[in-house]
């Protein structure tokens, strides 16, 4: 072979592998998940998203955090996707929902996906607060003792 053929080989292997180990640890993906619970105050405690495998026991946990330019997600609402978290496993804890997200979880780095948007049904984005329910069941009373 060539000198200068067996360097472009070397050289297009490199590229490659480096490519590739960018893409698995940056390059989107999805999960089928039931949430569980959140935790954290996005500023002391770093925000975290409990889940289960849909259908299972095994847990995944995912970190919230904002994404800024690098990887380029451009993902600036952990707030409130913690939110949408929170109100998901509130009133549908049973129910698979698809976290989408990068990255991969390895325990002895500390390493956990980062979600990035939730698809979960209506239903379960929104929540009735107590005060709500106990008016409804007030004018249910009402209504029925006429």
């Amino acid at each position: 072979m060539i000198p200068g053929n067996k360097a472009r080989i070397i050289l297009g292997l490199i590229v490659v592998v480096v490519l590739a180990a960018v893409w698995i640890r940056w390059g989107p993906d999805s999960w089928e998940v039931q949430i569980t619970g959140t935790t954290g105050d996005g500023q002391e405690i770093q925000y975290h998203i409990e889940t289960i495998h849909a259908g299972t026991s095994e847990t995944l946990v995912f970190v919230n955090e904002d994404a800024g330019l690098l990887p380029p997600y451009f993902k600036f609402g952990s707030a409130d996707l913690q939110a949408v978290a929170s109100r998901v496993s509130v009133a549908c804890p049973e129910e698979a929902v698809t976290v989408n997200g990068y990255g991969l979880r390895i325990p002895f780095l500390d390493m956990f996906p980062n979600a990035t948007s939730i698809d979960a049904p209506a239903r379960c984005l929104s929540v009735s607060t107590e005060k709500e329910e106990e008016d409804t069941s007030v004018e249910s009373e009402v209504n029925g003792a006429d």
